[in-house]
C-alpha cells in the first residue's frame, strides 16, 4: 500500500485528467467548507511570511484516492484518473485556480492548464459540469439549473468575496503552485513552502466501489442516502442500469430542492443535506427501521444497514422486512435493490402527482394540492396520505382528505361563533388557515404558498382594535392616538384626540378614565360593539406583520395591510379580503368594520369551510 502513496504538489497534477464515476454525489461544499480551506492556507502563508516555517515545510491537503485508466481523447489513447475520494477538494482547488486565472497567466507559464474534471452523470440539458466549471469565471452568478451548478457557482462567489477582503491573490497563488515550476524571472522555487496533496493510486485489480464505501463508512461528509446509493450500485451488475439509476437519483434530488414542492410535503425544518433521504426516512419508518442509526460494534463506528449489507448481502431483505415469508420472491441482493429503488420512485411519483395532479381535471388538482398541504402543515402524517392515495380511487381519496381535516380541526359539537380568542386561540388560528387555503383552492388559478407559510410564525389579528382598557402604557396610548387622528372624520372628536395626543407627547398626566372614554367614542364610531374576541373579528397574519399593525382602529389597519401587501409581505387571501371588505355587500363606508360586516364575514367562513368542520 505504501508504494502507491506519495505527495504531489498542485502543479504536478495540472496536466492530468480526472473522472468522477457515477456512484459519487456531485460537488457539495458550502461556504463554510470553502472558507475553512482558504483560511487554513492563509494561516500557512502568514507563518511563511513570519519565517516560522522550515524551508521544506508544506501544507498538506487530505488524501486524493484515484485509479488510472486508459481512455480516448482527441482520437488518442490517454491516461485519466478515476477519483474514488477527494472530489470536493479537487473541485474547490480548480475553482480557486479559475478565479485566479488572470494573475496565474501573468506570472506563470500559460501553457500550464488547469486539470480537467469530468462527471459521468452530471449533465443538465446538454450542459455538463465540466463545461460549467471551465467557464465559471466568465459567468460567475449563482446558477440553479441543477444542484451541482448551484454549489459550484456559490463556491466561486465565496472565493471571490474572500479574496476581495484579503487582497493576497499573488501570495496565495505562489503557495498554491510553487514546486517544480518556475516564475517568469526564472527563479527556481523547488522545495518551497507550498501546498501538497496526499496522492494514493489504487492497483487496477482493486474494486473501486468497495474502496469508496470503505473510505466513507461513518464519515460525516457523506450522508446515509449517498452511502445507500453506493450500495445500490454495488449490487447492480449492468453498467447501463447503474447509469440510469444515478441519473434518476440526481433528478429526484434536484426536483426535491424545489422549496414549493418540498414545503408541500414537509412542514418541518429539514437539516439533512440530501432531500432524497426524506423518502428513505419515510420508507424506513414505514418498515420500522431507522436507517440513519449509528451503532458501536467492537469500538468501530459503522452505519447499521450499510455495515450489514457489506458483510452479508442476504440481510438486505431481512433488515428491511420488505415482504412476509409467503411472498419472499427477492432471493438476490440485486432483486432487493430493484424492489427498494422502485419503492423510492413510487413515493416520488406520488409526491409529484399530489403536487401537480398530472392527468387529472383542474378541480382534483386543486383539491389534492390544497387539502394535502393543509394536513401536512397542521401535523398530518404524509405516510398515511401516501398509503391512502395508493389504495383508493381519486374520489375516495378526496373524501378521505376531508375526513382527516375534520379530525384535525376537532370542533366537535361547538359552533364557529362560540369560539373565543382567549380560550381557543390555536384552534381559531388553524380554522382561519383552512379558510385561506380553501379560498385559494376555489380561486382555481393559484396555489397556496405553503413554502411561505412554513417559514413564518402565525398569529391572530383583531380586525377592529381590542378594547382600549387593555392598552395600559403611556407609550402605547400615544401611538394609538397618533394612528387614529388621520382617520377620524368627526371634527370635535378629532380635536379631542389631537389634544390628548399632545399631552402624552409632553408627558403630561392623562387620567385613565379620560383616555378610555375617548377611545370608547372612537371604537364605537369605527367598529362594532360586539365582542372583540369572537372569530368574526379575527384574521390570520404572520407575527411580524401583526406587530406592525399595532392596536388601532379598522381604517388604520386597513391602510397598513395595503402597505404590507404592496411591499411583498405574504398576506393570506382571506385576511386581505377582510380588510378590503371583499366579503361585504353594498359597502357604504370602507372606514368602519360594522356589525353587518362581521355577520357577512361569519357567513363566508361557514360557507367555505362548513363541510370540513361538521
Amino acid at each position: 500500500m505504501s508504494e502507491n502513496l506519495n505527495l504531489k504538489s498542485i502543479s504536478e497534477i495540472l496536466d492530468k485528467d480526472f473522472f468522477i464515476p457515477y456512484y459519487q454525489r456531485g460537488y457539495r461544499w458550502g461556504t463554510r467548507q470553502v472558507e475553512d480551506l482558504l483560511e487554513d492556507i492563509l494561516e500557512f502563508i502568514n507563518k511563511k511570511n513570519k519565517k516560522e516555517l522550515d524551508l521544506k515545510e508544506f501544507y498538506c491537503l487530505q488524501p486524493v484516492v484515484v485509479m488510472s485508466e486508459v481512455y480516448q481523447k482527441d482520437n488518442e489513447e490517454k491516461i485519466r484518473y478515476r477519483v474514488i475520494d477527494g472530489q470536493q477538494r479537487l473541485t474547490t482547488i480548480y475553482i480557486i485556480l479559475k478565479y485566479l486565472e488572470e494573475i496565474r497567466e501573468r506570472f506563470y507559464d500559460k501553457s500550464k492548464q488547469i486539470y480537467e474534471i469530468e462527471y459521468q452523470t452530471r449533465n443538465e440539458k446538454g450542459k455538463s459540469s465540466k463545461d460549467f466549471l471551465y467557464k465559471i469565471n466568465i459567468n460567475p452568478d449563482i446558477h440553479s439549473e441543477n444542484i451541482d451548478f448551484y454549489y459550484m457557482s456559490e463556491a466561486y462567489t465565496t472565493i471571490k468575496n474572500w479574496f476581495h477582503s484579503k487582497s493576497i491573490e499573488l501570495e496565495f497563488l505562489k503557495v498554491l503552485l510553487d514546486s517544480d515550476i518556475q516564475i517568469k524571472d526564472n527563479i527556481n522555487v523547488d522545495n518551497a513552502n507550498n501546498i501538497r496533496i496526499i496522492w494514493y493510486e489504487l492497483d487496477k485489480n482493486e474494486n473501486e466501489i468497495n474502496v469508496f464505501t470503505r473510505l466513507n463508512i461513518g464519515k460525516i461528509p457523506l450522508t446515509n442516502a449517498e452511502l445507500i446509493k453506493a450500495l445500490f450500485l454495488i449490487n447492480i451488475d449492468e453498467k447501463n442500469e447503474k447509469l440510469i439509476l444515478s441519473t434518476q437519483w440526481d433528478n429526484i434530488e434536484y426536483i426535491l430542492h424545489d422549496e414549493k414542492l418540498f414545503s408541500f410535503i414537509n412542514a418541518k425544518d429539514y437539516k439533512k443535506s440530501t432531500r432524497i433521504e426524506f423518502i428513505f426516512d419515510l420508507i424506513a419508518d414505514n418498515m420500522k427501521i431507522e436507517i440513519d442509526n449509528l451503532r458501536e460494534d467492537d469500538d468501530k463506528r459503522s452505519y447499521y444497514i450499510f455495515d450489514k449489507l457489506i458483510h452479508d448481502k442476504n440481510i438486505f431483505f431481512e433488515v428491511f422486512e420488505i415482504l412476509d415469508d409467503e411472498k419472499n420472491n427477492y432471493t438476490t441482493a440485486q432483486q432487493r435493490v430493484h424492489f427498494l429503488w422502485d419503492e423510492i420512485k413510487r413515493y416520488f411519483r406520488i409526491f409529484e402527482e399530489l403536487y401537480t395532479g398530472r392527468n387529472e381535471d383542474e378541480n382534483k388538482v386543486q383539491a389534492y394540492y390544497h387539502l394535502v398541504g393543509f394536513l401536512i402543515n397542521t401535523g398530518g402524517k404524509i405516510q398515511n396520505i401516501i398509503d391512502k392515495f395508493y389504495t383508493t380511487n381519486k374520489n375516495e381519496f378526496i373524501i378521505f382528505l376531508k375526513d382527516e381535516i375534520r379530525k384535525n380541526i376537532k370542533l366537535k359539537d361547538r359552533k364557529l361563533k362560540e369560539l373565543d380568542y382567549k380560550d381557543d386561540n390555536k384552534l381559531i388560528e388553524k380554522i382561519l388557515f383552512l379558510f385561506n387555503v380553501i379560498l385559494t383552492m376555489k380561486s382555481g388559478y393559484s396555489k397556496y404558498p405553503f413554502d411561505l407559510h412554513k417559514n413564518q410564525n402565525w398569529s391572530l389579528e383583531h380586525i377592529h382594535a381590542q378594547n382600549s382598557k387593555e392598552i395600559t402604557s403611556n407609550e402605547d396610548r400615544e401611538l394609538l392616538l397618533k394612528n387614529e387622528i388621520d382617520y377620524i372624520d368627526d371634527k370635535k372628536l378629532k380635536n379631542e384626540a389631537q389634544s390628548m395626543y399632545e399631552k402624552y407627547q409632553k408627558k403630561d398626566k392623562v387620567p385613565d378614565d379620560d383616555f378610555n372614554t375617548l377611545q370608547d367614542k372612537v371604537f364605537n364610531k369605527y367598529g362594532s360593539s360586539r365582542s372583540m374576541h369572537s372569530i368574526d373579528n379575527l384574521a390570520l397574519l404572520s407575527r411580524k406583520d401583526n406587530s406592525a399593525l399595532s392596536n388601532s382602529i379598522f381604517p388604520a389597519k386597513r391602510d397598513k395591510i395595503k402597505e404590507l401587501d404592496k411591499n411583498n409581505s405574504f398576506i393570506p387571501i382571506g385576511t386581505k379580503n377582510v380588510f378590503l371588505k371583499y366579503f361585504s355587500n353594498n359597502v357604504k363606508d370602507v372606514l368602519i368594520w360594522s356589525d353587518e360586516d362581521r355577520k357577512i364575514y361569519m357567513k363566508s367562513l361557514e360557507d367555505e369551510i362548513g363541510e370540513y368542520i361538521q
